[in-house]
């Protein structure tokens, strides 16, 4: 079975698998690192799967889970359910900049775990499940696996996210850019989305063009991203984005599909008009291999 959260002894810290995930990637973390479950009365050892793998997909994904069942206490809620009730319909939230301390390269000091959260102590009478918690997400990759999920269960317009300080439903974040027409949308801030074209620049840094265009006037234009070497460097999770870059650009010759929560820009005196996402936070932006285009049929929403 999967399990959604963990605690971190060496950390003094509960966390989801997404967090271990960027700790991993962010060299904070080793390979075998070994978790502990946080039900009730339970310390049985977890393990977190697929912790090393660049790509993610609804098949490759982090989770914990344990090595044996028997392991979890009796009083264990994680694993047996008990006193579980319905959990109540939250937002996820998409934190547009990680807090400060997000990653730290030493285990929190007594008192003070990451994240200004307390790690869960519970007594071993408690038998009732804790209170449901919105699920926060500093990655939009880890927005898009929701959206991936979302789609296969078919509740993309249910299903909601509060990003920005807005509430809206997947739904309606997340845009195809295919043949929209751009300057109405130039004020629009969504998960535009769309197959592109990724190539590595002689300065060490990325530039990314997308397939489908957008619609203005009589053209035709396909956006276009550049991530320059220096934010890439300056980005705590650079090892993972290389990574999931260099895989695409020798496995698929750089084609792929691109998701990047910005607005789009277009100069207003330019000779020849063209469009651009400029992308300052590099959480703000996800590349993903061509085989989830079967995934994404029919998700987007045609702006208006």
């Amino acid at each position: 079975m999967t399990i959604e959260e963990a605690t971190l002894p060496d950390r003094d810290e509960r966390l989801t698998a997404e967090r271990a995930y960027e700790l991993y990637w962010a060299d904070l973390l080793p390979r075998d690192a070994r978790f502990a479950c946080v039900g009730t009365g339970c310390s049985a050892p977890l393990i977190c799967a697929c912790l090393d793998k660049p790509e993610q997909n609804l098949r490759i994904r982090p989770y914990f889970r344990s090595y044996r069942l028997e392991d979890h206490a009796a009083t264990c809620e994680v694993t047996h359910g008990r006193g579980e009730t319905r959990a109540e319909k939250r937002p996820d939230v998409f934190e547009a900049e990680r807090p400060p301390g997000h990653f730290r390269s030493e285990p929190a000091p007594a008192g003070a775990p990451a994240g200004g959260r307390s790690p869960r102590r519970v007594p071993a009478a408690q038998t009732t499940a804790p209170a449901p918690r919105a699920s926060h997400y500093y990655r939009l990759s880890s927005l898009v696996q929701r959206f991936l999920e979302h789609r296969r269960d078919r509740d993309l317009g249910e299903a909601t996210v509060d990003i920005g300080g807005e509430t809206t439903t997947y739904e309606a974040l997340f845009r195809n850019i295919y043949r929209q027409k751009v300057a109405d949308l130039l004020g629009t801030r969504g998960v535009w989305w769309g197959t592109a074209s990724l190539r590595a620049t002689r300065e060490g840094g990325y530039y990314l063009r997308f397939s489908r265009p957008f619609r203005h006037e009589d053209a035709e234009l396909r956006p276009t991203i550049t991530i320059a070497a220096r934010d890439i460097e300056a980005y705590p999770v650079r090892k993972l984005l290389r990574a999931r870059l260099d895989k695409l650009i020798a496995e698929s010759d750089g084609y792929c599909v691109a998701f990047v929560w910005a607005k789009p820009w277009m100069p207003k005196d330019a000779e020849k008009p063209f469009v651009r996402f400029y992308v300052n936070n590099l959480d703000h932006l996800d590349v993903r291999g061509p085989e989830i285009l079967e995934e994404l049929k029919n998700t987007s929403r045609v702006g208006t």
